[in-house]
């Protein structure tokens, strides 16, 4: 290494190049900033499950409102939520009567409220 070194001073090369480059951290170490969380009252399947899933391929939280559906309705959207969150590695947790939280791989619910849901049963929420 001394002789490298000697060689690089000799053809006109400082020392100082020779630092080991700047640490730099991977960019998944940074905060990142909070997404929208995008708000879904079902009222139709095809227009309704298109826009669900498009914000949520954008790692939106989505908040699925199912109160004014009916039953058919909210069986294919859970259905079709069930799909989606497994299929891109989120999640989707009960957080009231016929209200889901459809939560994308980037984003966390906090301990607190992860118990809470673990105690409820997921389809009787239907």
């Amino acid at each position: 290494m001394l002789a490298l070194r000697r060689l690089k001073t000799r053809f006109g090369h400082s020392e100082q190049e020779e630092r080991p480059p700047a640490f730099d951290p991977p960019l998944d170490d940074f905060p990142v900033p909070p997404s929208r969380v995008s708000v879904i009252g079902a009222t139709s399947f095809d227009r309704d499950a298109q826009a669900l899933a498009d914000s949520f391929k954008r790692q939106q939280p989505v908040i699925l409102n199912l109160q004014q559906a009916d039953e058919e309705l909210s069986r294919r959207m859970v259905d079709f939520c069930a799909g989606l969150t497994y299929a891109l590695d989120g999640r989707i947790q009960p957080i009231a009567n016929q209200l889901f939280l459809l939560t994308p791989c980037n984003a966390e619910v906090s301990d607190e409220q992860n118990q809470r849901f673990a105690r409820q049963v997921f389809f009787n929420q239907l």
